[in-house]
């Protein structure tokens, strides 16, 4: 039940982010190409990622680097909103 959770709220992040990029009509345009290439870029590169540092750490560890992230995004999401 928890992963199904964590799997919904992950999932919204990409729309999310594309919405709040298409936002400033003058600039939506190159927003939206950088949020979908960091995207992409993310859903490309990050499970091998993961799954060559839970080989090292294990799988537990691994996923705390996952938090860690989301938890720094989470604090830093206010600066980025008040520079754009």
């Amino acid at each position: 039940m928890a992963l199904a959770i964590w799997g919904l709220g992950a999932s919204l992040g990409f729309p999310v982010g594309m919405s709040a990029a298409a936002d400033d009509p003058a600039k939506a345009a190159a927003r939206v190409s950088v949020v979908s290439t960091i995207g992409y870029g993310a859903f490309l590169c990050g499970p091998p990622l993961l799954g060559l540092l839970a080989e090292h750490v294990g799988i537990l560890h691994s996923l705390l680097a996952v938090m860690v992230m989301l938890v720094a995004t989470f604090f830093l999401s206010p600066v980025a909103r008040r520079v754009a």
